[in-house]
């Protein structure tokens, strides 16, 4: 095991691994009743650790992606051996649904299948799913004491302009090691500078609704000998403007690739209040927090909507219990939104396994330069799960492959000079499941049965899709489902870029609002709509108002849509 720091009563714990002597069993720290009771739970079955992840029993960016990892290990130990892989899909759909904002959730999903997928029976896909498991805990562990190393050198750099006297650190919600596997993003550094022998003092924000800041990380600072002090969420700005904050160090469950990020809601408010006063603002996080496909935080990043009654009761030790108090009135309806984003101009810089880079994309993709982003890859806004495997010859190949030929023969489908390639196909193969070509495939001359995967599910709501095959479904799938899901007789889509045409007919034909991007649960709806409201299953057309040169065509079958599409051209 990993170097440990995390102790309760003088005993180490880490917030999840497998039970010893029963490999089958997940061992957790239910945090749901600390600080006042320290339980231990027991988690068998992949309902149980949706229901862990999904009511908060573990909770953390870094914490959930780990009982991901174990969920789907679960899973295979689970699955019938018969329908091993349709039961790994279904497992990792349960285990996305329950916690919306963290990129760690389906991270750890799409590593684990990934993983399994490279067994060749059901026992070494268990034996995968474990030890990938295991791996990404002990990353994460391994991630957060390597953001304690570097950020540590922030601390002595302020305690060195001090002359020693004490450095006040405000952080906000419960970035320690009971949302990580160990060691936790915010407070590493922190426990990395106490155990160095630096005076430092913590400013620990409530954290309301769920008080995290005031039920966990005071706890574990108490723990840990940390000196600290609570305040109500409110008090930052007043601490900043009296001079006795030196810094905030706080996490994020999704930092975008140019720096955005979210984290519990309210931090928004400590950046700009620590921007006003000059104060640095950091932002910790191991890699596995950043979202490689998105942009803009504020505008994309699906924020997580909680049960009112977080906000309206409160929970807390009342003569030796732990009971619930309503604080509203019992009629006041309450709005629980979780997180917040703080755009990337508010943050000093963000602390990774890595070092410490300037919250922008060229210093983040400095320390990343294996990562692409979806501007470099012309890719995928959703979130997909691929599980790779071999796709089976089908009979409809030498059919979509004839007009694939003819529509990259006319250059709309291709590639741009950068390289990006533009342009796909699609036919059904079934009950919501259809055959499409495969991401960055625009510029290959000749497609075969490697060049297609088949996708087999979607949810528009919750932006994701799972697709098997060889590679990856194109970044226009969602818009292809739905095509599918607005029209039973449509057989096959085709989708092209021609300017002079998408100009010739925008707004002409049905056309989607300039506001819905391409590969979007946004521009999904809004082909629906037009179905509704536009006629688009009779004009059998769609020009992307908002996906410059990309325009949409179908029918039953590819020869009626390429003819559609040839027509239009030809009017």
């Amino acid at each position: 095991m990993l170097s440990d720091i995390m102790n309760v009563n003088g005993k180490h714990y880490r917030t999840i691994g497998v039970k010893e002597n029963n490999n089958k069993v997940i061992r957790i720290i239910d945090q749901r009743n600390l600080p006042h009771e320290f339980i231990i739970e027991d988690l068998t079955t992949v309902e149980e650790v949706a229901i862990a992840i999904k009511d908060m029993h573990v909770r953390g960016a870094g914490l959930i992606g780990a009982a991901t990892g174990y969920g789907m290990y679960i899973a295979a130990l689970e699955a019938p051996k018969d329908t091993f892989d349709d039961y790994m899909v279904k497992s990792s759909e349960k285990l996305k649904s329950t916690r919306p904002t963290a990129v760690n959730l389906a991270w750890a999903v799409k590593r684990q299948l990934s993983a399994i997928n490279k067994g060749k029976s059901v026992d070494d896909k268990i034996a995968i799913a474990l030890k990938t498991a295991n791996d990404i805990a002990d990353e994460d562990a391994d991630f957060c004491k390597k953001i304690g190393e570097h950020g540590l050198k922030l601390i002595e750099e302020i305690s060195k302009k001090k002359k020693g006297d004490i450095v006040n650190i405000l952080t906000h919600c419960n970035a320690g090691w009971l949302a990580f596997v160990d060691w936790g993003s915010a407070t590493a550094p922190i426990y990395a500078a106490f155990d160095r022998g630096i005076k430092i003092h913590v400013w620990v924000d409530e954290t309301r609704p769920r008080n995290q800041g005031a039920r966990l990380t005071a706890w574990e600072l108490n723990e840990h000998g940390v000196p600290h002090t609570v305040i109500a969420d409110n008090t930052g700005g007043h601490l900043m403007q009296h001079k006795q904050v030196d810094i905030v160090i706080v996490g994020t469950d999704r930092t975008t690739y140019t720096g955005d990020v979210a984290n519990k809601i309210g931090t928004y408010l400590k950046a700009l209040a620590a921007k006003d006063n000059n104060i640095p603002f950091y932002v910790t996080l191991p890699s596995s927090t950043f979202d490689w496909t998105i942009r803009d935080g504020i505008k994309d990043i699906l924020i997580e909507k909680r049960d009112s009654d977080e906000v309206r009761y409160i929970q807390g030790l009342c003569e030796g219990k732990i009971k619930k108090v309503l604080l509203t009135p019992e009629q006041s309806p309450a709005a629980n939104y979780a997180f917040d984003v703080t755009p990337a101009r508010l943050v000093t810089g963000l602390i990774t396994e890595r070092g410490i880079c300037a919250a922008n994309k060229e210093s983040i993709l400095n320390l990343y330069p294996e990562q692409k982003t979806d501007e470099e890859k012309g890719y995928i806004k959703f979130n997909c799960n691929w599980i790779k495997a071999d796709l089976p010859s089908f009979d409809q190949l030498k059919d979509i492959n004839e007009w694939r030929d003819k529509l990259y023969k006319l250059n709309m489908i291709g590639a741009y000079k950068n390289g990006i390639g533009f342009g796909n196909i699609s036919v059904m193969s079934g009950e919501k499941e259809f055959i499409i070509t495969g991401s960055a495939t625009g510029n290959k001359k000749k497609l075969n049965e490697k060049h297609y995967t088949k996708v087999v599910d979607f949810d528009f709501d919750k932006n994701c899709l799972t697709c098997i095959g060889p590679i990856i479904a194109s970044s226009e799938s969602l818009s292809h489902a739905a095509v599918y899901t607005s029209d039973s007789i449509v057989g096959a889509v085709v989708h092209i870029h021609n300017l002079a045409l998408w100009k010739k007919l925008k707004d002409k034909v049905p056309t989607t609002s300039v506001d819905a991007t391409y590969g979007t649960p946004e521009m999904a709806k809004e082909i629906m709509r037009l179905f509704k409201e536009a006629n688009a299953g009779d004009k059998k057309i769609i020009v992307m108002g908002g996906h410059k040169e990309g325009i949409l065509c179908f029918g039953k079958n590819p020869e009626e849509a390429g003819n559609v599409l040839l027509d239009y051209c030809s009017d």
